[in-house]
C-alpha cells in the first residue's frame, strides 16, 4: 500500500471517530434534556414543601387573601400576565398565597411542568398547586410528586384547614380509590387546631371525569363535620359560585387562565368573599 493511500486511510478513520463522538455527545444531550425525563432540581422540586415553609413565617391577619387561577396547560402567554397581574394586585391588597387548581401541564410532559413553574417563581408569594387530570397523563404523576409533593396533603394557616385532594379518577380508570375518602374524612376530622375547612380539588363530583360510584360519599364527608367553608376547583375553565347538594357547601369554579381573569377569595371571621379580575 503506498505512503498516500495510508494518510488517506487514517484521515478517513480520524473523521469516522470525530463524527462517531460527536453523534455520542449529541444523543447524550438529547436524552440528558428529553421532555419524558423527569429530573428536577433546585427550584423546580419540593416547592410545596418551600411554600409551607415560606407561610410558617408569615403572620395571618384577620383577613386571609388567595388569588386562584387553573387550567393553564399551554396558554403560557395568559399565564405570564396572569403572574404580573398577580404581583401588581398584590402590591396594594397583599395575599397569603396563590393557588394553581390543577391542570398546569397539558400532557403531564416534564418539560411543560418546567415551563409552568418557571411562571410560578416569579409570583410574590407562596404558591400551591393542585394535581389535575392532565397533570398525570403519561409519567406526569411522577413529575407533579417530584417537583410539588404528595397529591392529597393539607395544611393549617391561622384557624383554616386547607385540603388538597386527588379527584382525577378517569386516570385510574374509576377504579374506587380515587379520590381517597377515608384520607378526606380524617383530615375533616374537628380538631382544636383548626374552626374551618376548605378543600381543594380539580375534577367536581358532578363530572364525567369523577368517579361516579364515589360521588355521594365525597359529598356527604364533606358535609359530615360542619366545618367545609367551602370548595374551590377547576376543570371547567370557566368561573361559577353554585351549591350543588342539599348540604349548603358552596362550590366555587375558578376561571382558567385563557379567560384573562382571575379570582381572589378573602376569609374572614368564618366568612368568605370573591372577586373577579381581569387581565
Amino acid at each position: 500500500m503506498s505512503q498516500h493511500r495510508h494518510k488517506e486511510m487514517r484521515t478517513t478513520v480520524k473523521i469516522f471517530l470525530l463524527i462517531s463522538l460527536l453523534g455520542y455527545v449529541a444523543c447524550s444531550d438529547m436524552f440528558d434534556y428529553s421532555t419524558y425525563v423527569v429530573d428536577f432540581k433546585g427550584e423546580h422540586k419540593n416547592v410545596h414543601q418551600t411554600s409551607l415553609q415560606s407561610i410558617a413565617g408569615q403572620e395571618a391577619d384577620d383577613t386571609i387573601r388567595i388569588a386562584f387561577t387553573a387550567d393553564t396547560h399551554r396558554f403560557y402567554d395568559e399565564f405570564d400576565n396572569f403572574v404580573r397581574a398577580a404581583n401588581r394586585l398584590n402590591e396594594n391588597t397583599p395575599f397569603d398565597f396563590v393557588v394553581h387548581v390543577g391542570d398546569m401541564a397539558d400532557f403531564g410532559l416534564p418539560q411543560q411542568y418546567l415551563w409552568g413553574n418557571s411562571y410560578l417563581l416569579n409570583l410574590d408569594v407562596p404558591y400551591f398547586v393542585v394535581v389535575g387530570n392532565h397533570d398525570v397523563v403519561g409519567n406526569g404523576g411522577l413529575a407533579y410528586s417530584e417537583m410539588y409533593g404528595e397529591f392529597n396533603f393539607s395544611f393549617i394557616y391561622a384557624d383554616i384547614k386547607f385540603v388538597f385532594i386527588n379527584t382525577n379518577s378517569r386516570e385510574y380508570i374509576f377504579n374506587g380509590d380515587v379520590p381517597d375518602i377515608d384520607w378526606l374524612e380524617t383530615q375533616l376530622r374537628p380538631d382544636n387546631d383548626f374552626a374551618h375547612a376548605v378543600v381543594l380539588f380539580h375534577v367536581p363530583p358532578m363530572d364525567g371525569d369523577f368517579d361516579a360510584s364515589l360521588e355521594e360519599s365525597f359529598s356527604s364527608t364533606l358535609a359530615q363535620y360542619n366545618n367545609v367553608m367551602f370548595t374551590v376547583h377547576g376543570h371547567l375553565h370557566g368561573h361559577e359560585f353554585y351549591f350543588p347538594y342539599p348540604d349548603s357547601i358552596p362550590y366555587v369554579n375558578v376561571y382558567g387562565v385563557q379567560n384573562n381573569k382571575f379570582n381572589v377569595i378573602a376569609i374572614s371571621n368564618g366568612k368568605f368573599e370573591f372577586e373577579t379580575h381581569s387581565f
